[in-house]
């Protein structure tokens, strides 16, 4: 009976999860989509120099650059996990090792 209830209670969260996922998509889209043509110029601009600073520049970690960088606090880490940033950090990372 416990691992039944378990299961169940996993599976909650896991659609939570997935819901909550489907609601950030949608606010980042509907933010984006209501950007001015210049105002999506200078986001991206700005996103893209922050990584490569974190990234490329002070070779920092997905920690460091989330929140030293960016200046996030912890409600980034799993924000940045579901959007893909971890991934891409650990593909650059990875990267870098690879031409040492």
């Amino acid at each position: 009976m416990k691992d039944k209830d378990l299961s169940e209670a996993l599976d909650s969260i896991r659609e939570a999860m997935q819901e909550q996922k489907k609601n950030n998509q949608k606010r980042a889209d509907e933010f984006w989509d209501n950007l001015s043509y210049d105002d999506k110029l200078a986001a991206f601009y700005s996103v893209v120099q922050r990584i490569c600073k974190g990234e490329l520049n002070e070779k920092g970690s997905y920690r460091y650059v989330l929140y030293d960088v960016f200046g996030f606090s912890s409600d980034a880490y799993a924000l940045g996990m579901e959007c893909g940033y971890l991934e891409l950090h650990n593909s650059i990372y990875s990267f870098q090792e690879m031409q040492k």
